[in-house]
């Protein structure tokens, strides 16, 4: 089959944010650790490209803290304006959730739209969270198995043995795994087989760059959801849905590598066509059992349509409001018929691609 990509779009930060809870390894050495914020941004446990964001030297230009970043000639990541009759306007830009050093450029290629703003608005502000260690506990309390039972009785021996395996091989399997439910093995064994069968990695989260960026330009950051809601639509998902997830994701390893980078070339170029393709799920006849399938299904309609739903009425909110907004949400979130670009003309606004094919 192919993979869930319309899912992994908004699953790897939220993984990565996961590992930073439960894995005590090295940062891979493809993203070194991420410098000390500036006075305006709060500490973060998400290492970022020292490389790319770099300690700012003032407060006082902080324009002159991005050093100038060699922008490939295919580099053109989505980007749509989007404007009502009333003469209101706001940027859609489709983020992506991992990457290389190309992120680094789209930074630099997207921040001069970025900075006319008035905010910039995320899924929710990772930094800002992970600095609230109570917040952050109490989300991860979800996953915890309570009931005396560990992870290993929730799964076939089969299934858990291959799981541990790859998490052990990327490093994320420390004893107090055992612990935790199949939401969270199901988010972390994703995030394993990113590690172990790619070149990406979720250390270059574009989101990460953009709100760092928003921070030392004294841009002012808003949710577009919250981590509350995010952790708890994670962890509210059934056993039989997280168990196919983890069946998916290691039976689909051999593949894993070439579908993602499939995946980051489309949103490097900004091809939208290219991008709703890899949200449509491909199955092969007997695959699943018709069980299954309403399962996906259900998964891929929450994961995607309705909170398209929310995120489209907190857009028309600000615009009505006059608020200018740099609106970025994971690219899968942007395409199809029941995506945020049509949601939006469909709500009357004038939505033009600005950036990308």
């Amino acid at each position: 089959m192919k993979k869930l990509l319309a899912c992994l779009l908004p699953l790897c930060l939220l993984a990565a944010m996961l590992c930073g809870c439960t894995s005590t390894g090295e940062t891979p050495s493809a993203a070194p650790a991420a410098p000390a914020p500036s006075a305006s941004a709060p500490a973060s446990s998400i290492p970022v490209p020292e490389s790319s964001l770099p300690v700012p030297e003032s407060t006082e230009a902080p324009a002159a803290t991005e050093p100038v970043v060699e922008v490939p000639e295919d580099l053109h990541p989505m980007l749509f304006r989007v404007t009502g009759e009333g003469g209101q306007e706001m940027y859609l830009f489709g983020t992506i959730h991992v990457g290389d050093e190309r992120n680094a450029a789209a930074l630099s290629l997207i921040a001069p739209t970025l900075d006319e703003c008035d905010a910039l608005a995320v899924e929710f502000d990772v930094l800002a969270f992970e600095e609230d260690m109570s917040a952050a506990s109490e989300m991860m309390m979800q996953f915890l198995l309570l009931d005396g039972t560990t992870a290993e009785d929730h799964m076939p021996a089969e299934t858990y043995r291959a799981a541990a395996d790859l998490l052990e091989k990327a490093g994320l399997m420390p004893d107090i795994m055992k612990q935790f439910n199949l939401g969270m093995w199901a988010q972390l064994v994703e995030q394993a087989a990113l590690m172990t069968e790619s070149d990406l990695s979720a250390e270059y989260a574009m989101d990460t760059y953009l709100i760092r960026h928003a921070y030392d330009h004294q841009i002012e950051v808003r949710d577009v959801e919250s981590a509350a809601f995010q952790y708890g639509m994670l962890a509210d998902f059934s056993d039989e849905l997280d168990l196919l997830l983890i069946r998916s994701t290691l039976d689909n390893l051999d593949g894993y590598g070439a579908q993602i980078s499939e995946l980051y070339e489309a949103w490097c170029s900004g091809d939208y066509d290219a991008i709703q393709a890899l949200n449509e799920t491909e199955t092969e006849d007997g695959e699943y059992t018709e069980e299954e399938l309403a399962l996906l299904e259900d998964y891929q309609r929450r994961m995607l349509d309705d909170r398209n739903l929310g995120m489209r009425d907190r857009a028309v909110e600000w615009m009505q409001a006059g608020d200018r907004v740099f609106f970025a949400v994971g690219a899968g979130h942007l395409v199809g018929d029941a995506g945020l670009v049509s949601l939006l003309r469909a709500a009357g606004y004038e939505v033009e691609q600005v950036s990308g094919d």
